[in-house]
């Protein structure tokens, strides 16, 4: 069994990413040029398709990470391991975002991995705890 703190925590986490994912997802539907540009990728109708299309997606994720908060525990944990591997990927792929580095491009990279690896602490923590929680459930038996 988990402590409370970790889950806490772990759904807090997942509140703030959906709403940094809701706040992209807004700019990259509304003004995907703009957005491209603070990247400093040059602007193209393809790349605004491109863009919006990855909007779209925030919108869904955002969803769902806002909802998972209210899941049992193993659910949540779930969803955290997912946001490790997503945000890992998406950490990798603004490293290799074409064009040149700009301010939104290093706060973007911060970003995910800051919140990557925030997601895989707790999620190690966790394990550690439930596995010491274990152990003291299982000696406890031995004493009946």
């Amino acid at each position: 069994m988990e402590s409370t703190w970790i889950m806490r925590t772990i759904r807090g986490l997942l509140a703030l990413g959906s709403l940094v994912f809701a706040l992209s997802a807004v700019a990259l539907l509304v003004m995907p040029s703009a957005f491209a540009t603070l990247l400093g990728l040059t602007p193209t109708s393809d790349l605004d398709w491109a863009l919006r299309m990855m909007g779209a997606v925030l919108v869904a994720l955002a969803g769902q990470m806002w909802l998972v908060r209210h899941t049992p525990d193993p659910s949540t944990r779930g969803a955290a391991a997912v946001m490790v591997l997503g945000g890992g990927l998406m950490t990798i792929m603004t490293v290799w975002l074409p064009g040149e580095w700009s301010t939104l491009r290093w706060a973007y990279l911060g970003f995910g991995l800051g919140f990557c690896l925030l997601y895989l602490i707790l999620l190690l923590i966790g394990l550690r705890d439930a596995t010491g929680h274990a152990y003291a459930e299982e000696e406890d038996d031995d004493w009946e």
